[in-house]
Formats: structure tokens, C-alpha cells, sequence
């Protein structure tokens, strides 16, 4: 099972985190796959709004699909989905295979704290 891991943190923590990661993964670790934002705020503008994450759930387990067939899938407006793809696209959650797009995981897990210390 693919699982992308999305977490917040503040940068300076990320780069040391990934200085970390690259020394695991040179040693021949599986690292996995992980998206690490700033803050909530750019992650709920970036990923956690309804309609991106309803794409996402289209997507899973399913093959490359054309964004118009997505649109098609979730009964939205061509121009919304496309520009939401983009979006995702940008922020490396899905992948472009040919002229498709594919999300290429089984699930997302969001590791995350909220209050005024987050």
C-alpha cells in the first residue's frame, strides 16, 4: 500500500528532517513519499478544501484519467477541476502520466498539530 504522508512544520525543522531523510535514504532506506507545508493555512488552501479532496478521492485506486473524465467523475464545471489539478499538480500530489494525470497512492496520512504553538 502507497501512503503519502503530509505533515506541518516549520521550515527550518523540514530541512533538518530532510537532511535526515537523505542520509537514511542513502544508506538504502525507504523513505516513502511526504509533503511537508509551512503551515495549516497553506496546506487547507493548498490541499484540504472539499473539492480537491473529493478529486482525490475519485482518483484513488483508479488508472489515468484525463481531467475531463475527472470532471465528468465528479460533476463539475471542466475549468474548475482543470484549475484544482493544476493546483495539486503544483504541489506534487498528483502525477502526469502521457496527457493523463493518476494519483499514485492508496491513501493520504496527515500528521499535523492545531492551536496557537502549531
Amino acid at each position: 500500500m502507497r501512503t503519502l504522508m503530509v505533515s506541518v512544520m516549520p521550515v527550518q525543522q523540514a530541512i533538518d528532517g530532510l537532511k535526515t531523510d537523505f542520509s537514511k535514504a542513502l544508506s538504502g532506506a525507504d523513505m516513502g513519499s511526504r509533503l511537508i507545508f509551512p503551515d495549516v493555512k497553506t496546506l487547507t488552501y493548498v490541499l484540504l478544501n472539499n473539492n480537491r479532496m473529493a478529486l482525490l478521492e475519485e482518483m484513488t485506486g483508479a488508472e489515468a484519467m484525463s481531467i475531463r473524465e475527472l470532471s465528468r467523475r465528479v460533476n463539475r464545471d471542466f475549468k474548475a477541476v482543470h484549475t484544482d489539478v493544476q493546483a495539486l499538480l503544483n504541489a506534487g500530489v498528483l502525477d502526469k502520466k502521457g496527457t493523463k494525470i493518476i494519483f499514485s497512492y492508496d491513501e493520504i496520512h496527515f500528521d499535523f498539530v492545531t492551536g496557537k504553538a502549531a
